[in-house]
């Protein structure tokens, strides 16, 4: 008896660590019960010596234990065996995963009006000539009308993914439309019966001729946008201007009053940007009357006498190298500008056009490559101040960097559960360190793990007045094999050559390239104050990409090429 047991006791000790069944396997994503795509990812956690293996393909898993995996569904019911694997031992995960097939779908059960949108939004103010669509979800092959009898057209199911029953119309505001002082309704009829349900929305209708309402800008950063179009960065922005302007408010559609800036161009506000005013105030217009330009310690100022503070929008073109400001209302009455070049550094030229008969376009060509460029009002006098090329020295200049998100905004989040807003900043503080090393000037946006709005960055980043910004984020989103790599980001074209020479050297780390992308409409990379990157580093929610953030050896590489980019960059800038 003593003889087995010894024998037993040797089998159970003579077994490989190995060989024990994986302890951990956790599926984060992808454990889902219904789906319409064919592909299908996994992401999960195992012990970092297990193999991965699903429906018998295996994986890569990497030194954080993450891993993620790819496999293909068919039309219906499928059973998915994710296996973790340590010599002979294994643990074992079974995915139950329903593929739907891309059938006709009828979007209400019986006879019913399920669903009605309105666009652009469902409150609005509207003036004539505006667009209003409708769309409702209801019962398939029905007359459907709104407004006085006008006709919603029902779509083919190929244009709904094969939903039934969506239909849709346009409808053009007339001069004193009288349809809006009463309560909309959509009616549906089959021939038999007809019901109908109420608009919910608040459509009001507004004579911008007769009773105009007008608006005055307000706070430190309002800001003009193109349309109404948004997405997880916000809406599309002309540009940043200043508090006290005077705008005609020409609609509105949701929180966005739309406000005419000249005969032939609007843009859209946001409704905490703006206070209203008082009937009887004029529309703002004015003469230009003369100019001058001069320098100080810091920038070159291009001054500007007008009758009335009016909206404007900034951007700045590269060969020739120029500063652009269209001032909208503006119509030119100049008869001089006057220059004192012994004091100008940066300022070439300064000339302009009168575009249309109410935008008024003042030209700056640059001396050498844009370093930022301010507006501001004194008074009624529209200042321009253009910054002055530092030293071309890393050591000479002043580099303030962000880290994305912190506190309760916690940024994307890996596989494993690390946070981008601790990478973020882990990172951030290494650059710090490295750039201080070198002796030059840094300034962190936040120093430790605090709540920080974008406005609040920005607002400091004006007082700080660096020389230039390098905001530091993590990418996230897709399918963790096409999602991977490093990117950098520009808005103003000016710009672009400090992420072009940041990107280059991080490319050298090999690491996929997910490019330079250009007006990003990132809130760092709006203001025209200092040229502005963000960097992408890598992408957290790729298992591979997130084993190298996590590396503290790596971050400090790319740190290094970070530092090196942007020597690059200064050494492009002494050609010109």
């Amino acid at each position: 008896m003593i003889k087995y047991y010894i024998f037993g006791l040797y089998l159970i000790l003579s077994l490989s660590v190995n060989d024990l069944p994986a302890q951990n396997l956790k599926i984060v994503a992808g454990a889902v019960d219904t789906v319409f795509n064919e592909r299908h990812y996994f992401k999960g956690i195992t012990d970092n010596d297990a193999k991965i293996f699903v429906d018998g393909k295996e994986f890569p898993v990497y030194w954080t234990g993450a891993f993620a995996a790819e496999t293909e569904l068919k039309e219906g019911n499928n059973e998915i065996k994710i296996i973790a694997q340590r010599g002979y031992g294994q643990t074992v995960e079974t995915v139950k995963i329903f593929r739907k097939s891309h059938n006709i779908i009828t979007a209400t059960e019986g006879f019913a009006i399920k669903n009605i949108e309105i666009f652009p939004s469902k409150d609005m103010i509207v003036t004539a000539g505006d667009m209003i669509k409708i769309k409702i979800m209801a019962t398939p092959n029905c007359k459907v009308t709104w407004l006085n009898n006008i006709k919603l057209y029902e779509l083919p199911i190929s244009e709904t993914n094969g939903i039934a029953g969506i239909y849709q119309s346009s409808y053009k505001v007339k001069d004193n439309d009288k349809n809006f002082k009463k309560p909309l309704y959509v009616k549906i009829s089959n021939g038999r019966k007809s019901i109908k349900k109420e608009v919910n929305a608040k459509i009001v209708f507004m004579d911008e001729n007769r009773e105009p309402l007008m608006l005055r800008t307000k706070g430190e950063l309002p800001y003009l946008n193109y349309g109404l179009g948004t997405d997880r960065l916000g809406g599309s922005k002309i540009s940043h201007i200043v508090e006290g302007i005077i705008l005609q408010a020409a609609g509105k559609a949701g929180n966005l009053y739309k406000v005419k800036l000249s005969k032939n161009y609007q843009a859209w506000i946001p409704e905490e940007c703006v206070e209203t005013v008082n009937s009887g105030m004029f529309k703002p217009q004015s003469l230009t009357g003369s100019w001058s330009a001069r320098g100080n310690e810091k920038y070159d100022v291009v001054n500007i006498s007008l009758e009335d503070k009016l909206p404007f929008r900034t951007f700045h073109e590269i060969n020739p190298n120029r500063i652009i400001v269209d001032i909208f209302g503006a119509t030119s009455n100049t008869s001089w500008i006057t220059q004192y070049p012994e004091t100008l550094k940066q300022i070439k030229n300064l000339t302009y056009e009168q575009i249309e008969d109410d935008i008024f376009r003042i030209i700056i060509e640059l001396s050498h490559n844009h370093w930022g460029h301010k507006i501001e009002y004194r008074g009624n006098n529209l200042e321009i101040s253009v910054k002055h090329q530092p030293k071309l020295e890393l050591n000479s200049l002043h580099i303030a960097i962000d880290a994305g998100h912190g506190g309760s905004n916690i940024g994307a989040r890996g596989t494993t559960g690390s946070m981008e807003k601790d990478i973020n900043l882990k990172f951030a503080k290494i650059l710090q360190e490295k750039l201080e090393a070198k002796g030059i000037k840094v300034s962190l946006t936040r120093a430790g793990d605090s709540d920080m709005s974008m406005s609040e960055r920005i607002l400091l980043l004006r007082k700080i007045n660096p020389d230039l910004l390098v905001s530091i984020h993590c990418n996230a989103g897709g399918s963790p094999f096409t999602g991977q790599g490093t990117s950098t980001y520009y808005r103003h074209v000016g710009f672009r050559p400090l992420s072009t020479a940041i990107l280059k050297r991080l490319l050298e780390l090999n690491v996929n390239n997910f490019g330079n992308v250009g007006s990003f409409n990132f809130a760092l990379n709006s203001p025209t104050e200092y040229p502005n990157v963000l960097v992408e580093t890598l992408f957290i929610s790729s298992p591979e990409d997130e084993a190298k953030l996590l590396d503290d050896s790596f971050k400090n590489e790319m740190a290094d090429k970070i530092i090196t980019g942007l020597q690059d960059f200064l050494d492009i800038q002494k050609q010109h």
